[in-house]
């Protein structure tokens, strides 16, 4: 059924990741709840991960066909005669996104979702393709995985540069994270050309940029808040180890564990900012 071929398609281990990091900017500046906020946070679920991964898997089909990691809850190996189906959901959902944030009228949600529909798209198409620019890949995953729907959930409570730039400063830790992912696919990517991170400046290289990357955000950005400097500890060991021992194997392993750990760690946050405001 299409259906399942589009769910399997949309990576059910990532549906969690963009709705959180909205719920982290409203629930932390007390957003109103209205429908149009509650449809963008729908939207930025199953749908916006048919659109980011539906326009990745069409470009990336070549290194997906031998990539083990492509299977199941991390998504399929898309086939050739699916990719005008896939084009088409992309679209539509693209539209019906851009849409709930102008009918907003709210400068900044509407910049957050350009921003988020930008890089979503231009990380894997041409002309841009970012994946294969680094480190613009890793600073666009920054922006599309917490940059851009942290905006738009903050826009519900406040005027984003209102915030403390510490919420924002968290999107260096995931530029990081991006690059340390990588790792995970490295032999996929070498043997079809994809000039990833890992690929052009190596996989110690990449894990030692997250490291870097990791330890700016802990030692610099001030966070207020035990549970987010936990986190950052573990991913600077996680680092470490890939530097020492870098197996695919093994960074695929401690990057479900980050995946995981994220989703701890921003579920106590939006409980702690929910429970402050009530």
């Amino acid at each position: 059924m299409r259906i399942v071929l589009l769910l399997k398609m949309s990576r059910p281990v990532s549906w969690l990741f963009a709705p959180l990091v909205f719920l982290l900017g409203f629930a932390c500046y007390r957003g109103v709840l209205t429908p149009v906020s509650l449809f963008q946070l729908v939207m930025l679920s199953v749908p916006y991960c048919m659109f980011l991964y539906g326009i990745n898997d069409i470009y990336d089909f070549a290194s997906d066909q031998i990539n083990p990691r492509k299977q199941h809850l991390v998504g399929i190996r898309l086939e050739p005669s699916h990719h005008s189906l896939v084009k088409k959901v992309a679209i539509v959902v693209g539209v019906i996104l851009l849409a709930s944030s102008l009918i907003t009228l709210n400068l900044m949600n509407i910049f957050g979702m350009g921003l988020l529909l930008f890089f979503s798209y231009q990380y894997s198409a041409p002309p841009l393709r970012l994946k294969e620019r680094p480190p613009l890949d890793s600073i666009s995953n920054g922006v599309i995985y917490y940059l851009a729907p942290i905006v738009i959930g903050v826009s519900y409570g406040t005027i984003p540069f209102n915030a403390p730039v510490q919420l924002y400063l968290i999107t260096i830790a995931v530029m990081g994270i991006h690059s340390f992912s990588t790792v995970t696919d490295y032999s996929a990517d070498k043997e079809v050309g994809d000039k990833t991170f890992a690929v052009v400046f190596g996989k110690r290289a990449a894990a030692l940029f997250s490291l870097v990357v990791f330890a700016i955000s802990y030692f610099f950005a001030g966070y207020q808040g035990t549970v987010i400097n936990w986190y950052l500890l573990l991913l600077m060991i996680f680092s470490v180890i890939i530097i020492v021992y870098p197996s695919e194997r093994l960074a695929t392993v401690l990057f479900y564990t980050i995946g995981a750990a994220f989703i701890v760690v921003a579920a106590l946050l939006i409980q702690m900012w929910f429970n402050f405001w009530s």
